[in-house]
């Protein structure tokens, strides 16, 4: 439930229309895009720039296309970019505002490598170089939270995707006779009620400090997103890492004292999809962890009778964010403000 009194900004508004912002990228991205030829064949990599949650989309389809594409798909989140980019890379610059400082930057260096430059943004600084270069753009919807416009940038880049020859005409069509899922299990998530589960899990986790787990991969990038959402919506200290490379390293900090202030809270994503090897690995790190963190809880929707896969990620992205949100309300805090984040702007 909407609570004007905290949520001054209306952040619910913002995550309650996430399934309506996938649906209605359709028709704004055919009014709102440049794109309209096949470049499969002559790229050979993919950038794909982007700081907080403009990079959100980037480190998802870095992961949705690893198995679809025969080139390498990276992430940059800083100001230069890899020596190897050049004129067969294809860049994709994402920033909401189009004033991303990092953003810009790495933008400048690749245009003196002479690539093929594709703005992401609402306009800004950003979409002033575009027009200026003469190079292509996709423009996103403004007025929101940059974290709150996944809904859009996630489908406004696989439409992209799609037009560039990248992602294949099935996979678009699976999407969209999936979209009420997204809707169906939206709906449940928003509401203040002991027997939903986003609701039940922000009020374990909402005066704890959340350390999340998932499969490295898509999965990954979703326990991340989690994290990012906790931290800004929530203002709750919250940390990720992924299975197995935690198994090699960070399984050994829990010793039998390491929550002797009861102020850790662990939590598992998990999924049917995963490695075999991975689920078995989860299983036998929380036995082992039993006696030294009481607090354990795990995520694993049953989404299995749905077909499109990408639907399914969002489902849990949505999960996540109406997680933040009712952490938020019950800390009594507005979701929506960034203070810390706009102190550092100003003085940078």
């Amino acid at each position: 439930m909407y609570d004007p009194k905290i949520d001054l900004s209306n952040m619910y508004k913002s995550i309650s229309e996430f399934p309506n912002h996938v649906q209605n990228s359709f028709d704004f991205f055919d009014k709102n895009s440049s794109i309209s030829e096949n470049i499969n064949n002559s790229i050979n990599n993919v950038l794909i720039l982007g700081m907080g949650g403009s990079a959100i989309t980037g480190l998802l389809f870095k992961e949705i296309l690893a198995d679809k594409l025969d080139i390498p798909v990276n992430v940059n989140q800083g100001y230069t970019i890899p020596k190897w980019v050049n004129k067969s890379t294809l860049v994709i610059a994402c920033s909401y505002s189009g004033n991303t400082e990092e953003t810009l930057a790495g933008l400048e260096n690749c245009k003196s490598k002479k690539t093929k430059i594709i703005g992401f943004t609402t306009g800004g600084k950003l979409y002033d170089f575009i027009k200026k270069n003469d190079d292509d753009y996709v423009l996103m919807p403004k007025g929101l939270q940059p974290r709150a416009a996944l809904g859009y940038s996630f489908t406004l880049m696989l439409i992209m995707f799609n037009k560039l020859g990248f992602i294949n005409n099935s996979i678009i069509k699976d999407f969209q006779n999936n979209l009420d899922e997204l809707s169906k299990h939206n709906h449940i998530f928003s509401s203040q009620k002991e027997n939903n589960i986003s609701y039940k899990i922000a009020k374990e986790i909402h005066n704890k400090n959340p350390l999340i787990y998932a499969e490295e991969g898509i999965f990954g990038i979703i326990g991340y997103r989690f994290k990012c959402q906790l931290v800004e919506n929530s203002k709750i200290l919250a940390f990720n890492n992924f299975i197995p490379e935690m198994n090699h390293n960070e399984i050994e900090a829990y010793t039998k004292d390491v929550n002797i202030k009861n102020n850790f809270i662990v939590i598992w994503i998990n999924s049917d999809e995963y490695h075999h090897r991975n689920k078995k690995r989860i299983d036998i790190v929380k036995t082992i962890w039993s006696n030294k963190i009481n607090n354990q809880l795990e995520i694993n929707l049953d989404l299995n009778a749905i077909k499109s896969s990408l639907i399914k990620y969002l489902i849990y992205i949505n999960l996540m964010d109406w997680i933040s949100y009712h952490a938020a309300i019950l800390r009594q805090i507005d979701p929506s403000i960034i203070p810390n984040i706009n102190e550092l702007k100003k003085s940078l």
